[in-house]
């Protein structure tokens, strides 16, 4: 079902991009790369062409908001989910939204994605 579907974690957290890699990888998707903010994403989107973008909104230098904008201009059909302690609903910038306390249903909803031929 996720089969090839290569996701980007963006994440100022190491713990939470552990926890992620380590939840993705158990449902069988590749995580092509992690970055601690959108700086360290760009060059990653650029290389990987991710299928899915998972992006914090509060991290440092360069917040989800402004990473989204620009990488909705190098990887346009990636889908952005807006994964996040701060918002409490899913903002214009993202295609999807799930809370950090709900981060057990992370991978189910890349999943919901690739089932629903979504990319």
């Amino acid at each position: 079902m996720s089969e090839n579907s290569k996701i980007l974690i963006v994440d100022d957290d190491p713990e939470i991009r552990h926890l992620l890699v380590t939840l993705f990888e158990i449902d069988g998707f590749e995580v092509v790369g992690e970055a601690a903010d959108g700086i360290e994403a760009v060059p990653l989107a650029l290389k990987h062409e991710p299928d899915f973008v998972i992006l914090d909104y509060r991290m440092p230098r360069m917040n989800g908001a402004k990473t989204a904008e620009v990488l909705r201009g190098i990887i346009p059909d990636a889908k952005i989910v807006a994964f996040s302690a701060m918002l409490e609903a899913k903002p214009a910038w993202a295609d999807a939204f799930l809370n950090k306390e709900h981060i057990i249903e992370v991978a189910p909803l890349l999943s919901a994605f690739v089932g629903n031929g979504a990319r």
